[in-house]
């Protein structure tokens, strides 16, 4: 029997897969870039001007697909000392 369709079988030795992560928790706690543009409606070259001078929000995170994602909690944190300071 090819090990191929042995793995398919009951009782076969093929390791357990790791359950799923529910998206919609991942999607409460963490907002992209480009839905912060969106929300904002602002161009991206304005963030990344912010980026560079360090006025985005803390938290800021680099995935390995080099896109960036920010605790929402610390987004509406930002947004409100945004508020504060107008």
């Amino acid at each position: 029997m090819a090990a191929s369709t042995r793995r398919n079988q009951p009782g076969s030795t093929r390791p357990a897969r790791k359950k799923a992560v529910n998206s919609a928790s991942i999607d409460d706690k963490w907002i992209t870039v480009p839905e912060i543009l969106e929300e904002l409606k602002i161009d991206r070259r304005t963030w990344q001007h912010w980026v560079t001078r360090g006025c985005t929000p803390e938290g800021m995170i680099r995935l390995p697909s080099g896109r960036y994602r920010i605790p929402r909690d610390h987004y509406r944190a930002w947004l409100a000392s945004l508020e504060v300071d107008a």
